[in-house]
């Protein structure tokens, strides 16, 4: 059902009663984060790999003209455009601070110092956290990620501290704030930005009108987007069916993701 409701619910429970509400809707807004939704999570970002059968979903996707398909994500846009290079797809990339169609910066107040600092604070992350085995920072130019998925619990509170004192100066300056993800402490510039109004800026510039939308996402920043299009089909990724999200539906894992969204193929079919 595309409405608000008081709980989440397993999606497979109501297939019948979501294809007639798409039926009503000759257009289809398709969001999808990336890593952990169609992408199983790997122990290093390098190391993921989308399945075959799930590019191929977006490929037949992307050749229908009443669908709009985009994946937003935290990755950087450079990166997310090599692993999925189907023509056709949008992308918003650093969690919505490059989007495809957007001049880079654009809601950003000084980029090019943007640029600096956070070069300046991944160089001097990866000089103290040669101490933290496991941890890597990831620069992706407008902001950064700390990675400590295979860091071993012994050590994260040395994570933590060292990441603070790197960081201090620079968010006591109101130029950073941190943010954390799933094994992930993201490095974002202080400004009120983020998935949610990435997907509203996408649906007034490029997206279809009119449409029925779908999100699917896994992660803490993928709540802003379930906040912001509520009512729509909004969909969490997580085995945990007691976690708290604005989403409106569950699936347990990447596999059911896909399943859904062959299922979603069949039926965008016949909007035409």
């Amino acid at each position: 059902m595309l409405t608000d409701k008081h709980r989440c619910e397993n999606i497979f429970n109501d297939l019948d009663e979501i294809e007639q509400q798409l039926s009503k809707r000759k257009y289809a807004n398709l969001f999808l984060d990336f890593d952990g939704t169609i992408a199983p999570i790997a122990p290093s970002p390098d190391k993921v790999k989308i399945p075959a059968e799930t590019l191929g979903i977006l490929e037949k996707m992307c050749e229908y003209k009443h669908v709009f398909v985009a994946i937003i994500t935290g990755r950087s846009f450079s990166d997310i455009k090599k692993i999925i290079p189907i023509k056709g797809i949008s992308f918003a990339a650093n969690h919505g601070l490059e989007i495809s169609g957007m001049k880079r910066g654009e809601f950003i107040p000084n980029v090019s110092q943007l640029v600096r600092t956070v070069k300046k604070i991944s160089d001097d992350l990866n000089k103290v956290l040669l101490t933290v085995p496991g941890a890597w920072v990831e620069n992706k130019s407008l902001t950064a990620s700390v990675h400590y998925r295979t860091v071993p619990s012994s050590h994260i509170a040395e994570l933590n501290r060292l990441v603070g004192e790197i960081t201090v100066r620079y968010i006591e300056a109101g130029t950073i704030k941190l943010t954390r993800g799933k094994k992930v402490i993201e490095i974002w510039p202080n400004i009120a930005w983020h998935k949610g109004k990435a997907v509203r800026w996408m649906q007034k510039n490029i997206a279809k009108k009119r449409a029925s939308n779908v999100y699917i996402g896994d992660d803490e920043t993928d709540e802003d987007a379930f906040k912001v299009l509520n009512p729509a089909l909004t969909v969490k990724v997580a085995q945990d069916v007691k976690v708290k999200t604005e989403a409106v539906y569950y699936v347990n894992n990447t596999t059911e993701v896909r399943f859904f969204l062959q299922w979603l193929l069949e039926k965008l079919a016949v909007l035409k």
